[in-house]
């Protein structure tokens, strides 16, 4: 069967462990905005995902790169929304 991403097992799990960042991202960010109390812990992980995110982007080709940029771009937007003093 193809890969829906490339030609090896490789290149596939390197785009999904992206995107199982940015999903947690996402959560991380959304978790924040509701939950006051430990916003600034819980941010602060979402940063950590942010920067794993940014590492691992720069490893993939420039399709991919193109593909995922959209949406880490949103990641940072949220990120940068949910903190509470901006």
């Amino acid at each position: 069967m193809p890969c829906r991403y490339g030609t090896s097992p490789e290149h596939r799990i390197a785009v999904e462990l992206v995107e199982a960042d940015l999903e947690i991202g996402f959560n991380l960010a959304g978790l924040a905005e509701s939950d006051l109390a430990d916003s600034r812990r819980i941010l602060c992980d979402a940063e950590d995902v942010y920067q794993d995110i940014l590492t691992r982007v720069a490893k993939l080709d420039q399709h991919d790169r193109d593909n995922l940029a959209p949406l880490v771009r949103e990641l940072r937007r949220t990120i940068d929304l949910a903190h509470p003093h901006r």
